[in-house]
């Protein structure tokens, strides 16, 4: 004789395919959960770490730093000002950097009683004849030396570019024996710092501070 299969246990049946069929679901949803997750996480490290790399590797280096002295009738023979009135920075990028451009960079100036944050500007020239009240605020750059491949404005390895701006316009005064700061900050990267001291006394229009 077949035996007879009673109701209750196919309901039981009906019940627990129900119940391992919403135990799969939940495990599928959850395994996707955490491969997103996952995947999540890796983009955030990939670029977290991108990121820090180049905060390590990115920058430029100071070669040197001179200074300008005007006369009294703002010309360009003696007798000169007893301030430095405008500033040349020559710069090139660290070893291992990116390509910098000079847009991005950030100028903080300070003679111990005034400091001073200079932004880019294309517009502002540098010549004997200028004027100190001329470029409040701002610096501008002129390439000394642009390696292949060439960029307007992009400081690649092997470049040297001059970055120059207007102390006295700045509201500093760089006399004899003056202590001062000057830090170039990268949009990413290490800033180039310098602590200088002028020197005494001023010999020429130009005075070579490092």
């Amino acid at each position: 004789m077949k035996k007879m299969i009673s109701e209750e246990q196919g309901e039981f049946g009906i019940g627990s395919l129900i119940i391992f069929i919403a135990m799969i679901i939940v495990a599928a949803v959850t395994a996707t959960l955490l491969i997103n997750t996952a995947y999540q996480l890796q983009q955030q490290a990939q670029q977290t770490s991108q990121e820090a790399l180049q905060d390590v590797s990115t920058g430029v280096k100071i070669i040197s730093i001179g200074g300008y002295r005007y006369n009294l009738t703002w010309g360009t023979e003696p007798p000169y000002r007893d301030t430095l009135d405008w500033l040349t920075v020559k710069i090139t990028p660290i070893a291992g950097s990116p390509p910098v451009n000079i847009s991005d960079l950030v100028v903080v100036v300070s003679d111990g009683y005034l400091s001073t944050t200079l932004s880019y500007s294309p517009t502002l020239t540098f010549s004997a004849g200028a004027n100190p009240p001329q470029g409040s605020g701002v610096f501008g750059a002129k390439m000394i030396r642009n390696l292949p491949p060439t960029a307007a404005g992009v400081l690649t390895q092997g470049d040297i570019a001059e970055i120059y701006f207007n102390a006295t316009a700045a509201g500093l005064s760089l006399q004899e024996q003056t202590q001062f700061t000057i830090r170039i900050i990268p949009r990413h990267g290490v800033p180039a710092y310098e602590q200088i001291i002028t020197p005494s006394p001023y010999i020429g229009r130009y005075v070579e501070l490092i």
